[in-house]
């Protein structure tokens, strides 16, 4: 019993180190795994007088395909959608412009050939609604750099915990730990 309890605390403890290593098996520049088009949000988060743009990858839609853009968040109806044609290569670019009383988030739902839905969050900042006109030379782009300083949007990477390793060596040693205890105890016996 206790070799089998062993055996399977092992197993499972290799298995939690070897599965960040199986995921990313491909070699880079590799070509065995499709890769889905990109899609990007230039600003997630905005004041009521800047905007945000949202950009699918070529390919993303069919061509030439007429998108159904949905807004949906506080006022949403005041809020301005630009672009909802995809480009003769299957790209489409959205311009974005909340309402100019918008606070919070507001969701713009994509329902083509591919549906996709971004999140846009849209705070009261250094520009009050009331000295908002929806300038259309108002642009976004200045007020969240990601630089991983200062107050801005959590950086997150693709690399793989330092818990999860741990964790995973803690269940090995414990899994060894265990049948060096099974062993001494059945030589005693």
């Amino acid at each position: 019993m206790l070799k089998k309890l062993a055996a399977i605390s092992l197993t499972a403890g290799a298995l939690v180190l070897i599965a960040p290593a199986v995921a990313s098996a491909a070699p880079s520049g590799s070509e065995s795994y499709s890769e889905p088009p990109r899609v990007s949000v230039d600003q997630p988060i905005i004041d009521t007088c800047e905007a945000s743009t949202v950009s699918f990858g070529a390919g993303y839609f069919l061509p030439s395909e007429k998108v159904g853009v949905s807004v949906s968040g506080l006022d949403a109806g005041d809020s301005s959608v630009s672009g909802n044609t995809a480009a003769a290569d299957g790209s489409l670019v959205v311009s974005y412009r909340p309402p100019s009383d918008g606070q919070g988030s507001y969701a713009l739902s994509f329902d083509g050939s591919r549906s996709y839905t971004a999140t846009i969050t849209v705070s009261q900042g250094h520009d009050s609604a009331a000295s908002c006109d929806h300038d259309p030379a108002v642009t976004a782009g200045t007020e969240l750099p990601l630089t991983g300083g200062g107050l801005e949007l959590a950086l997150t990477g693709g690399s793989v915990s330092p818990w999860v390793l741990g964790g995973g060596a803690a269940a090995v040693v414990a899994g060894g730990a265990l049948v060096a205890t099974g062993i001494a105890r059945r030589k005693r016996a």
